[in-house]
């Protein structure tokens, strides 16, 4: 998830910003509106719910958000009283601390910019990866084939056995 303006200045810094309960939404809304960019990297679990199975979207790091304060407006103080966030993270007292921006344009790459996970194109046999949706969930594999776009051969340990699946891509990330 992300809010506020994009800046295309890259030397800007990102700190790290400590959610209330249930205050993203609030929070990226919020410091949207007072000119700041947010992230929050986003994955998808499967969970199961009055006996079906339903896809969830979960922060990668719950109760955190990454916020990018432009040198112009480095009046980080205000994010500490924005509604939906309880402080910006300050590992020395009275400043914050800044986060690595090799950190932020890694987790960028592997995620989309609302978010959500984005899958290596390349998915080679041999790999191992975990599938993340559907009744296999959290589940570990190693890529057995790549026949097509879009979907792969894993196999699968399931109850002390070898089990072979075909799954789509978008159901499974790298380990």
């Amino acid at each position: 998830m992300a809010g506020g303006a994009v800046s295309e200045n890259h030397n800007e810094p990102w700190f790290l910003a400590q959610l209330k309960p249930g205050g993203l939404e609030r929070a990226v809304t919020n410091l949207a509106r007072q000119g700041y960019e947010s992230f929050m990297p986003m994955r998808e679990e499967t969970r199961r719910r009055a006996g079906r199975w339903d896809r969830v979207r979960k922060p990668l790091f719950p109760g955190y958000l990454f916020v990018k304060v432009p040198l112009s407006q480095m009046h980080w103080r205000s994010i500490n009283s924005t509604y939906g966030v309880a402080r910006i993270v300050a590992l020395e007292a009275g400043r914050p601390t800044r986060v690595d921006p090799d950190l932020v344009a890694a987790l960028k790459v592997r995620f989309r910019f609302n978010g959500e996970l984005n899958q290596p194109a390349e998915l080679e046999v041999g790999n191992r990866v975990r599938v993340i949706t559907g009744p296999l969930a959290d589940n570990l594999a190693e890529i057995e084939a790549v026949p097509e776009r879009g979907r792969i051969h894993v196999l699968l340990q399931f109850m002390g056995r070898y089990t072979r699946a075909v799954l789509a891509t978008d159901d499974v990330e790298s380990v």
